[in-house]
């Protein structure tokens, strides 16, 4: 996978950013309008995806990932974990959950 440091959309309402092995992808509006699939705030997300897994932020952060994503997995996982405690969402997924 070529890095990319542009968003690009994917035609289904959310943007990916490409990164080595792993991609960022923003959704201004989660769950298309149906309240059970929405996210935790009602408000935009910014899943970190990689390995089966998403890590996923409430809120709006292309900006962040945009700086650090030719930097590799490593610093987008930093990343996350510095905003987990106070943006993470109820969806964030594992492989095997």
């Amino acid at each position: 996978m070529k890095v990319k440091t542009k968003w690009e959309s994917t035609g289904r309402g959310n943007a990916i950013l490409e990164g080595e092995g792993f991609f960022v992808s923003y959704n201004p509006s989660p769950g298309m309008g149906l309240a059970m699939f929405q996210s935790d705030t009602g408000g935009a997300e910014t899943a970190l995806c990689y390995n089966n897994r998403f890590d996923i932020l409430n809120g709006d952060f292309r900006k962040d990932y945009e700086k650090i994503v030719g930097k590799g997995l490593g610093a987008c996982q930093e990343f996350y974990k510095i905003k987990e405690s106070e943006c993470n969402s109820s969806w964030t997924t594992a492989e095997g959950k």
